[in-house]
């Protein structure tokens, strides 16, 4: 793996903190200062959902997947092209998101659910909700929820580059271990009370439209003279 290959993760990482990043924390403090919502998407389902507090590991897994996109891209021509356009799609689908956070904002008034001790920054979890992530995001940008549009997008093209490679697709344990840390990623974004059911669906929803309609496409068309004519080695 040459020098460049080996800083092609932190690449992105960097790139995803300076596209969306940024672009998402403006946001979030501008609509919690406007403080207007469009609609109220909670249900009876949002308050029977009980707030798990260490439930913040697999929330915060989310900046494990960044990286992971790049990391366990082939390390040919093809599979960089597919890598940059994973990422491309990432950034143009959060854009998209960008502009829903918005126009159609919703209040995620639900953290009242976590005891004030915790939201105050007291007892053992209240450093990762009251002194940190409470300050830094604000009950805002819910729909459709970022954690699950971005992370279902890097699972899914890592299974079809794993479908692809023979010796992957033996790998049942790892593939099994990667969908049981999405699914774990999936339930915190309820139980650590950042999100409404709705905003887990309609994540779901436009993760696997982008998926079907846009990135599956792309990476098809990778693998065409059009695209090694495009992104020559």
């Amino acid at each position: 793996m040459g020098f460049s290959e080996r800083l092609l993760p932190l690449t992105c990482v960097g790139l995803v903190i300076v596209l969306l990043g940024l672009p998402y924390l403006i946001i979030n403090q501008t609509m919690n200062y406007i403080g207007w919502s469009a609609f109220d998407p909670a249900t009876a389902l949002d308050n029977q959902i009980p707030f798990i507090a260490w439930t913040i590991i697999p929330y915060s897994s989310l900046y494990i997947y960044y990286p992971l996109g790049a990391i366990m891209a082939p390390r040919n021509d093809l599979g960089r092209r597919k890598m940059i356009a994973l990422y491309q799609t990432i950034f143009l689908v959060s854009w998209i998101i960008f502009v829903v956070f918005i126009f159609l904002p919703s209040e995620i008034h639900i953290r009242s659910q976590i005891p004030l001790e915790v939201r105050d920054g007291g007892g053992m979890w209240g450093w990762a909700y009251g002194n940190s992530l409470h300050i830094t995001d604000k009950p805002w940008n819910a729909w459709p929820s970022l954690h699950i549009v971005q992370s279902l997008l890097i699972v899914l093209t890592i299974e079809h580059w794993w479908s692809e490679n023979p010796q992957s697709r033996k790998k049942t344990t790892a593939r099994i271990a990667m969908w049981l840390a999405w699914v774990m990623l999936a339930i915190s974004i309820l139980t650590t009370k950042q999100h409404f059911v709705w905003d887990l669906f309609s994540g779901i929803i436009v993760a696997l439209s982008s998926w079907h309609w846009m990135l599956k496409p792309t990476l098809k068309w990778c693998e065409s003279d059009a695209a090694i004519a495009h992104f020559p080695n």
